[in-house]
């Protein structure tokens, strides 16, 4: 398996925030068996984000993305990987309680644009986010070789895409590829 972390934000384009991530998400994946051949950087536009996740989907079995998934209007990851795998988004239910439940621990009220972080490509799994209110997306993208490549998607803070790792991604990962030889 042949992997492809895409790391996405103009703070890491621009260069004032080290890309990290994409480090220590290579020394885990090596982990596993898995070799990662590229590393892609796309700033917060959704058009560039899009053809990134293209082209990652087109030469990679996994995908393996970090940033992008807040509230913001620069967030892009969750609508250009919908446009990338032509699927709508929809709105998850228990991805939107677990958002309302944080603002509600924190004695908060949620702003409507958190709503966003609850919508999701058709066909995606949700990957816990125990901590923060970006959840993961865990995608299979069809393509034309028969073959899927598998997409998953992480905040960019490091403490919770690591937790999202260790409690989540890791074993999901495991699982699918099977004892190491």
């Amino acid at each position: 398996m042949h992997a492809e972390i895409l790391a996405i934000g103009d703070e890491i384009t621009s260069g004032r925030l080290l890309d990290t991530n994409s480090q220590w998400l290579s020394q885990r994946l090596e982990e596993l068996g898995v070799r990662v051949l590229f590393h892609t950087t796309v700033g917060d536009e959704l058009e560039p984000c899009a053809a990134a996740f293209r082209q990652a989907i087109g030469r990679a079995d996994l995908v393996v993305v970090t940033g992008g998934l807040g509230p913001t209007a620069d967030d892009l990851t969750r609508e250009s990987l919908a446009i990338a795998a032509s699927r709508p988004l929809e709105l998850v239910p228990e991805a939107l309680e677990h958002i309302e439940r944080l603002f509600a621990r924190r004695n908060r009220p949620m702003p409507e644009q958190n709503r966003l972080q609850a919508f999701f490509p058709k066909g995606s799994r949700v990957i816990p986010n125990p901590h923060g209110t970006a959840p993961g997306i865990d995608l299979d993208v069809p393509r034309l070789d028969t073959t899927a490549c598998r997409v998953l998607a992480l905040p960019g803070v490091p403490a919770e895409m690591r937790e999202m790792w260790d409690g989540y991604v890791a074993t999901a990962l495991a699982n699918t590829l099977g004892p190491r030889r």
